[in-house]
């Protein structure tokens, strides 16, 4: 066995393994006054200088002196138990000490907290120095920052006396809302406005403090449904500000936004503009029952009424309305009512045989069924069945049109259920037709609506001046050649909206439409910067081209003064 070493100071002495709790007083910072080594001779305690000086035993060494939290660097400033003043020393712990015995006291936050240099917070598992109590603390995922001292941190006691929770959640930032870009703001020459006319400044100023405005005065019918139509945009028209808009010699009245309207604002509309004659109102839906009842004996000369979402009004209204209003009635155009059935529209066909004007648009109950009645109104230019509550069959249509369609000028069969059957009756019964609505005619086949155009010319017809056959998803060239070659010259607007496999060459061919005013070509994916350079060319009356979802496009596409071109995909990034 070799000798041992004596000498707790030798450079080459062996060190045992440190205890739990001198490695947890070193994690705080706190160190003995000097270095004991447990594995040499007793003897090696007492120096020659201090020959008087009880022996310590290093079991206890721990508690025989005060605990002092130790400096920014350990063993740094550290008192010394050599040269150390005599002064009366407390009284001693005992000699068993536990851990818990040796926790540092909850700190409270201090007027003046010792100067700590600022710096970025550690990663989790370093040390740190605490801003508030100085100490040695371990970073984890719950410390915070000093509320006054910025870039220091604090340890988990001083956190809690400042009254700061660790583990409460951050609150999240309440996120801006961002500004859609508006397409107002993408500026080209082609949409500069000049210089505002003083009549536009004027009718704006009046819109914008409507509520202050005790009477509109006479500044012309065209200027007060300008100044109705910029106060429905912003929801302003309400009860007190409708009856600005009502006058004993009016006889025609739109309002764009009933929404705030009530019940008394539409018995009011009828005591003060007892001479309408034409009355049109958008989103009334608190319009009642007893309202439409009143209107048909309280407005004398009305004869035209359309409404946008009457939802309210039950049959029994309707009822009393076409027997008060009776044969003066030449338009009736409704959307969205659930309440109409069939036997309202008997009511209609028995009590206004003078119609020219229909709209059943969005009846929840619109079936084969009630257009059986309808075959008897003979005078009907302008018929509107789109988007029944169940969908029409072609023979039903078949039927209707062989009674109606010599005198009609405007057709709207926009109906899911409608195919290529429905097609050749209108070219057989419809020999004055000018505009063609039929979206949503999925089952739509590229030859047979070609072979309608066809049809249509060698019938005759004169041309078409408005086609929309929006989201006829198997329509092709051909359908759109044979259109053009039969109305091309009449045509104004045209949608051709989700014909997706049309090619480019016939779109290259709508330049023969010379008198088109409006199209849209959404979602034609052949459509390029040279189909609209051809429209912008030889459509010499173009307002305005819808291109969503034409891919091919690009930022360069060309451009005409008068003339929007609305949908570049290159835009809306």
């Amino acid at each position: 066995m070799p000798p041992r070493r004596n000498g707790s100071n030798s450079g080459g002495a062996v060190r045992g393994p440190a205890s739990a709790l001198t490695s947890f007083l070193a994690g705080l910072g706190v160190e003995p006054p000097s270095r004991i080594n447990t594995w040499s001779d007793a003897s090696a305690l007492n120096t020659a200088g201090d020959a008087d000086a009880p022996i310590v035993d290093p079991a206890s060494f721990v508690a025989d002196y005060t605990v002092q939290a130790g400096p920014t660097e350990p063993g740094e400033g550290s008192p010394s138990m050599e040269g150390a003043p005599d002064r009366p020393r407390k009284r001693q712990r005992a000699m068993s000490i536990d851990s818990d015995d040796l926790d540092a006291e909850e700190p409270s936050p201090q007027t003046s907290a010792p100067s700590v240099a600022p710096g970025p917070l550690r990663p989790v598992g370093e040390f740190m120095i605490c801003g508030a109590c100085a100490k040695r603390f371990t970073v984890t995922a719950y410390t915070k920052e000093h509320p006054k001292q910025a870039s220091t941190y604090l340890c988990m006691p001083c956190t809690y006396a400042f009254g700061i929770d660790p583990y409460e959640k951050p609150k999240k930032a309440k996120a801006k809302p961002v500004k859609k870009e508006e397409r107002g703001k993408i500026t080209h020459y082609e949409v500069r406005k000049g210089v505002v006319s003083l009549g536009s400044l004027c009718i704006k100023l009046i819109a914008n403090h409507i509520e202050d405005v005790d009477q509109l005065g006479d500044i012309g019918s065209i200027n007060m449904d300008n100044v109705c139509r910029i106060i429905s945009k912003s929801r302003r028209l309400s009860a007190e500000t409708a009856p600005l808009f009502y006058s004993i010699d009016r006889t025609e009245l739109a309002m764009y936004d009933c929404t705030r309207l009530d019940r008394d604002a539409y018995l009011s509309l009828a005591t003060l503009c007892p001479n309408l004659q034409s009355l049109r109102l958008d989103l009334c839906g608190q319009i009642t029952t007893e309202v439409i009842s009143s209107w048909g004996d309280s407005l004398k000369s009305l004869r035209r009424i359309e409404l946008y979402g009457p939802f309210l009004v039950r049959k029994e209204g309707w009822l009393k309305f076409f027997d008060s209003i009776g044969a003066r009635a030449e338009g009736f155009l409704i959307t969205q009512s659930p309440r109409i059935d069939l036997e309202t529209v008997e009511a209609l066909v028995k009590h206004c045989p003078n119609l020219s004007e229909l709209r059943l648009s969005e009846v929840g109950q619109m079936s084969d069924v009630l257009l059986q009645p309808l075959s008897q109104l003979g005078k009907l230019q302008h018929l509107d069945l789109s988007s029944p509550g169940s969908p029409l069959s072609d023979d039903a249509v078949d039927t209707l049109l062989s009674s109606i369609g010599s005198n009609l000028k405007s057709l709207n069969l926009s109906n899911s259920g409608l195919a290529d059957g429905v097609l050749p009756a209108i070219a057989k019964y419809c020999d004055r037709l000018e505009e063609l609505f039929l979206r949503n005619l999925e089952d739509l086949s590229d030859e047979a609506v070609a072979a309608f155009f066809v049809r249509l010319a060698s019938l005759g017809r004169p041309g078409l001046r408005s086609i929309d056959l929006e989201k006829g998803q198997d329509l092709r060239g051909n359908s759109l050649r044979s259109l053009i070659d039969h109305s091309g010259v009449t045509l104004e607007r045209l949608s051709v909206l989700g014909w997706k496999e049309v090619d480019q060459e016939a779109l290259e061919e709508l330049t023969r439409c010379v008198m088109l005013k409006e199209v849209d070509l959404g979602w034609c994916r052949e459509v390029t910067d040279f189909t609209i350079k051809g429209l912008l060319d030889h459509c010499e009356h173009l307002e305005v081209v819808r291109v969503w979802g034409c891919n091919h496009l690009t930022d360069a596409v060309p451009r005409k003064r008068g003339v929007k071109v609305i949908g570049i995909e290159t835009h809306a990034i």
